[in-house]
Order: structure tokens, then C-alpha cells, then sequence
């Protein structure tokens, strides 16, 4: 989608109407990390936090927490940074990392795992890694850490570093240092890391005096609720984590937590305190990356936001127009609303016909929130076929006991241009007449406008390469020049790309380009097995 200018509604509309602002311009890079982080239950979920839910919760595997490993997968990816270089930090170098001994255990490859599911070209793994520290610590009880975006995955493994058990306190505070942190961040680092969590004994037998997988002693009694509790019980000296009644030579917490003779554990006693310290050496663990790296302001929800829209051409010729529209719910007394898209058509013409109308949808209740219920929304569905195509519209949201609010995507509207259009009936993912090896056949029939065949359009699809030893696959785009497919009367042209689609890329992300109009972000696994005649 292209951003295309001039689109203003009727006046007599816009007198009736009460301007209400939104965070950032859409469509915008913001707009995945923006969907996951913020519609994780109801309708439009994306189910990001369904491997951390409930806190406690484990791979289906006991003596396992994946909310504490999500933590300490951040932790050590953040650890590899130099603040006088600059370099390293969260950057997902972590992925390539996970056979030294430093990173003993399944909880690296666990998370990124997990995270992989949610990779794409607008959501680094460095991205989804802090997301996992803000899911995780809210998800079990926790504070809320800002989250900014923009992280750049690194290509290779950062130095080694990560402080560990049997280290000491001179070195683990070196190490500490090395990333940009003081002896007092270091110790409350630790102890928000520790409230979750515990010492596996197939990773430390010798500590846990067992080797068995299920083997897992907990750093304190509520392990599975972010709180106070893993200081209050060292300070009490009622304490069973391993870290400080362990063995003497692996008593890394004990040697950090008294370094400065408790005054900093003292200060963190308090629940409210404990939990403002956390959040704020949290945010300031996932923001250390490296120093060509430019984060985002803080990452907010939309007002008002169109979630996978789509356009299809018909063979009548009109166009329909689909998706929904996200409501914020939050701050709202009156939910009771009418959602409506005036629109401009592909001339950009105006008027009172040229609305969209919605309805509410009805799964799951018609709505969702992000975690702990921070925002809520409605979705609105709607599905129109339109004769004169589309440029932008606007979304009107009439609460039943107050005047009508114009969400006009701060002032530019919301671009939808109608250029290049995917056709998704025609388009088609199939493994039986593939190569035999597992592999799919991808093919993906666009609608061109007439007047941009002079342009080569290119199928443009994000396979996923695998990397030895790493869990994670690099995403490389593949070009593909697109062939008329099949002529029609309204303007444009059928055009078909095809490409072998490896198994590990059979769930992929692909998009339809001429110069400067896409039809961008469709995922290969939407498609159908056949594709169907025009």
C-alpha cells in the first residue's frame, strides 16, 4: 500500500464531527510488533503469550517455567554488549550462542523456538526477545515495561561474557560493568530475574543433587508471581534458593545480593518498590543494544486501526473491500458504537454514498485486550463491493450518547490504494504437485492495472534459509518476475508468479510489487490447496 494525498470528506460530515488523534501513521513498520503485543485474547489474537499462560506454565515438559527462561533468554542475548564499543546487546546474537557453556540449558532454544513462530521481516527476533521480557514479567503479575521496537538481529555470535554461577563477585561485577551497568543495577538485575524461575538439575546436578530433568528448585516460594518475595526471603535468611544456600563455590546470588552489604536488597523489600526497581532496570536491560541501533519511542495501540484488509477483484468487475476495524475500548463509557469507512474512490471521488458500513463481530464476544487487560478493543467487520475502486478512506465512530469521532489516521487518512491486487481464490499452496520431497508450489495471481504493465511486476516472497546450528532461519527475499496470466475488460490484467516453496518455508510471508504500488504482508498459509478459475 502507497500513501496517495488529497483525501477529504464531505463538509457537511465533517461539521458533525470530533477529531480524535491516534498514535502513529498506517500503514507503518509498527504495525506487526503493534498487533502482537497488543491483541493477545478475544477476537484478532495473535497468541503470543499462549506458551507463558498461566505463569507457571511449561513446554508440557515438568520442571520447566517458559516465562522465567523467556527473562534469562533476554538477560543473556542483552549480556553480550560493550557499552564503551557500542557493540553487541539485544541484538538476538543468542541464536547463535546456545552451545556454550555459559548458555547451558533448553531455555535458549525453547524461547527462540517459540519466538521463530512470530519472525517475520517486521518483527525481529530481538524485537519478539524484549516483547518476551514485557509478556512475561506482566503476564505473571508484574509491572508494565515500556516497549520500543526497531532492534536489528545480529549475523553472528557476540563475545562470551554471561556471568555465571561458579564466577566471582569481582568478575561477575566487572562483567556488569562491560555492559553498562553498576554494581547496584547488577543486584537488582538479579533479583527481578530471580523472582521467577529456579535451578535446573540436569543443568546443575551438583547443586540440585539430582540430574533428572524434572529435577527444578525454585528461587523462591512464588515462583510463579513476579513480587518481592525472592528478596524477602534472602533478607529473612528463610531463603531455599540455590543461588545462596548452595554450595559455596556456586553461590553467585549470595556473593551479588550482599556486595553492598543489603542495602540495595533492603530498598527492594517493599513489593511497590521491588516492582518499580524491576521495571525500570527491565527497560533499560532490553534497550541496551548496539550504538547503530535507533529504538522507537515507547510502542502505544491505535485508537482506531484496519487489521488485514484486503481488496479482490471480481469478474463482474467491481471490487470487494474486507477486513476489520480495531476500536480501542479503553477510557470508553459508552460502548456502544457505529463504525463506518467513508472512502474515496480510486479517483478520488467523495460523497455520501461512498461509506463502508460495519457490523460487530460476533467471535468471542466481538472483542479482545492486550495482556492484563492494559487495552481492550472491538472489532468491526466489514465487506463491500465497490464499483469505482478505493484511494483511502477514514473510520467514524458514533458512541449511542455522544457525537461522532473521525479517526483520520492523524490527518492523512488511511491509504488504500487498488493498483495491485492479490488474488487470494486464485493464488494457491500445494505440496502434492510440488517436486515430491515435501516442498510446495506457490502460485500467486495478481490483478495489475493496465496502465503499470509497463512496469515489471515481481512476486516477491520471504523464504526461510536454515542455518546450521541455529534455530532460526535467515529470511531472504526471492524475486520473481510475474507473466500475464489472463486478460480482462476492467482495467486490468491477471498476472501469475509461481515459485518452489521449501517445507520449512511453507508458512511465509509474500507480497505483489510494481514500483511503487504492492499489495504487501499476505501470508502463504491463508491460501488454499487449489487455485481457483477467475
Amino acid at each position: 500500500m502507497a500513501f496517495k494525498h488529497g483525501f477529504l470528506l464531505l463538509s457537511s460530515v465533517l461539521s458533525a464531527l470530533a477529531i480524535v488523534g491516534n498514535g502513529y501513521v498506517w500503514p507503518s513498520p509498527l504495525d506487526r510488533m503493534e498487533s502482537i503485543m497488543f491483541q493477545q485474547s478475544g477476537v484478532l489474537r495473535e497468541g503470543f503469550v499462549d506458551n507463558i499462560n498461566p505463569c507457571s506454565f511449561g513446554s508440557r515438559v515438568d520442571g520447566r517455567q517458559n516465562a522465567a527462561e523467556w527473562v534469562r533468554t533476554a538477560f543473556h542475548d542483552m549480556a553480550t554488549h560493550n557499552a564503551q564499543a557500542g557493540t553487541g546487546g539485544l541484538d538476538g546474537s543468542i541464536m547463535f550462542e546456545t552451545e556454550r557453556p555459559e548458555n547451558l540449558g533448553a531455555a535458549f532454544n525453547n524461547s527462540l523456538s517459540f519466538f521463530n513462530n512470530f519472525h517475520t521481516t517486521r518483527s525481529s527476533i530481538s524485537d519478539l526477545i524484549a516483547l518476551g521480557t514485557y509478556s512475561a514479567v506482566r503476564n505473571c503479575n508484574g509491572p508494565r515495561i515500556p516497549i520500543r521496537v526497531g532492534r536489528v538481529d545480529a549475523t553472528e555470535a557476540g563475545p562470551e561474557g554471561v556471568p555465571e554461577p561458579q564466577d566471582d563477585l569481582t568478575s561477575i561485577v566487572t562483567q556488569f560493568a562491560s555492559m553498562g551497568f553498576s554494581q547496584q543495577d547488577m543486584i537488582q538485575m538479579i533479583a527481578c530475574g530471580h523472582t521467577l524461575g529456579g535451578v535446573h538439575g540436569n543443568d546443575f546436578p551438583d547443586m540440585v543433587g539430582n540430574s533428572s530433568a524434572v529435577a527444578f528448585e525454585h528461587f523462591d516460594t512464588t515462583f510463579d508471581n513476579f513480587d518481592s518475595t525472592v528478596v524477602t526471603e534472602y533478607l529473612k535468611d528463610t531463603t531455599e534458593n540455590l543461588l545462596v544456600r548452595g554450595p559455596s563455590e556456586t553461590n553467585s546470588d549470595l556473593r551479588v545480593f550482599s556486595s553492598d552489604g543489603n542495602k540495595t536488597m533492603e530498598a527492594m523489600a517493599d513489593n511497590t518498590t521491588f516492582l518499580t526497581t524491576c521495571a525500570s532496570i527491565f527497560e533499560r536491560m532490553i534497550n541496551t543494544v548496539p550504538k547503530t541501533v535507533t529504538l522507537t519511542e515507547p510502542l502505544s495501540p491505535l485508537a482506531v486501526k484496519p487489521v488485514s484488509p484486503t481488496l479482490l477483484l471480481n469478474n463482474d468487475g467491481t471490487i470487494t473491500f474486507a477486513g476489520w476495524i480495531r476500536v480501542g475500548l479503553t477510557g470508553r463509557t459508552d460502548r456502544n458504537l457505529t463504525v463506518a469507512m467513508p472512502y474515496a474512490t480510486a479517483d478520488g471521488a467523495t460523497g455520501s454514498d461512498n461509506v463502508i458500513t460495519t457490523t460487530q463481530e460476533t467471535a468471542s464476544g466481538g472483542g479482545g485486550s492486550g495482556l492484563g487487560g492494559d487495552f481492550t478493543y472491538s472489532a468491526y467487520r466489514f465487506s463491500a463491493k465497490l464499483t469505482g475502486g478505493i484511494s483511502q478512506f477514514n473510520v467514524t465512530v458514533k458512541p449511542a450518547s455522544a457525537d461522532v469521532e473521525l479517526h483520520d489516521n492523524e490527518g492523512h487518512g488511511f491509504p488504500y490504494r487498488d493498483d495491485v491486487i492479490i488474488q487470494a481464490p486464485q493464488s494457491c499452496r500445494n505440496s502434492t504437485q510440488a517436486d515430491g520431497r515435501g516442498n510446495f508450489n506457490l502460485t500467486v495471481v495478481a490483478a495489475v492495472k493496465d496502465s503499470l504493465l509497463a512496469t515489471p511486476t515481481y512476486l516477491q516472497v520471504i523464504e526461510k534459509v536454515p542455518r546450521q546450528g541455529v534455530i532460526v532461519p535467515s529470511l531472504v527475499q526471492r524475486d520473481v518476475e510475474m507473466q500475464i496470466f489472463q486478460n480482462t475488460s476492467f482495467g486490468y490484467t491477471l498476472l501469475a508468479g509461481t515459485y518452489l516453496l521449501p517445507s520449512v518455508s511453507a508458512s511465509t510471508e509474500f507480497k505483489v510489487v510494481n514500483g511503487d504500488s504492492q499489495d504487501d504482508f499476505r501470508s502463504t498459509a491463508a491460501l488454499s490447496d487449489i487455485c481457483a478459475p477467475f
